[in-house]
């Protein structure tokens, strides 16, 4: 995903008999993702944790330390009901966004010319739910780069957001943990109610099987099957390090939470193992919520 403009992999006839059948699984087993559930009022900055979580993230830090590889993680997540940070790690260290970026990338567009609709909107919703990269690079090239996530992160206070050093490569943008969940947390607080309603919607229905053909259901979707969610994923490679970022929004039965899990390896790492390390960190911290919640 991050060698987007020269080595885009779309089979495009295929792809999109894999995409609508995905969405339409999807929104089948993911529903309520939909109209704006998932408004919540975290608006200013979350409080800290209240209490350690060392036992939760050394069990997340041990899914990744077990593959080898040189494994790098960062974690935050948010309850977006109490508005405060339930576990972090690392959470402030930048780390290769891929396709996360594509959030920014849509926000971007909704700023300077509102909720997309016909055409567009399928095309951004493609974007979104089944990681379009044809769409992204759009985008990007149309609307200005790197100044995308310049204005992005001015707007919304991103202190660790910087865009990529080849302006061609958005894939390369780097977030850290921290200001992806400002993201989520504008979205749920700040984003006009119809802007809400299209980005849940399509983030809500993401299929197993992204444009790509990478399946795209690790982390979030694989760890929390009875819950609500609403994610953006990123996969790829930068800097001889393959990127695996699970995040998004999750409502279990009684909370809300804003996650950002970023992981990276050499990219010596095959993709199997590295999802089932970020699937197997994000089930030990579904864990935590649960038990603190109970």
């Amino acid at each position: 995903m991050l060698r987007q403009l020269d080595n885009v992999k779309v089979r495009v006839a295929i792809a999109a008999v894999l995409v609508i059948g995905g969405v339409l699984t999807a929104v089948a087993l993911n529903s309520g993702s939909g109209s704006d559930s998932w408004r919540a009022a975290c608006g200013s900055a979350p409080a800290g944790p209240a209490g350690k979580q060392a036992s939760v993230v050394a069990e997340a830090r041990k899914a990744l330390l077990n593959t080898g590889n040189d494994p790098r993680l960062g974690i935050e997540i948010v309850d977006l009901a109490a508005c405060a940070v339930e576990t972090s790690w690392k959470a402030d260290q930048p780390q290769p966004a891929a396709s996360v970026v594509k959030l920014l990338i849509a926000l971007d567009l909704i700023d300077r010319s509102g909720v997309p609709s016909d055409s567009e909107a399928t095309a951004v919703r493609a974007m979104v739910s089944a990681s379009d990269d044809r769409v992204a690079s759009r985008l990007w090239q149309q609307n200005g780069g790197a100044e995308i996530v310049r204005r992005q992160a001015a707007k919304l206070g991103l202190t660790h957001t910087e865009p990529p050093a080849d302006p061609g490569k958005w894939g390369a943008t780097r977030m850290s943990p921290t200001d992806v969940i400002t993201v989520y947390r504008y979205i749920t607080a700040g984003l006009s109610e119809e802007g809400r309603e299209f980005l849940t919607e399509a983030m809500g229905s993401a299929p197993r099987t992204a444009v790509d053909g990478f399946d795209q259901h690790f982390g979030i979707p694989r760890a929390f099957p009875g819950a609500a969610w609403a994610v953006k994923q990123g996969w790829g490679s930068s800097e001889s390090r393959r990127v695996l970022n699970t995040t998004g929004l999750v409502r279990t039965a009684s909370r809300t939470y804003a996650v950002a899990v970023m992981a990276s390896w050499r990219d010596t790492i095959d993709w199997p193992t590295a999802t089932a390390a970020v699937t197997t960190a994000v089930g030990a911290l579904k864990g935590s919520l649960r038990a603190a919640k109970a």
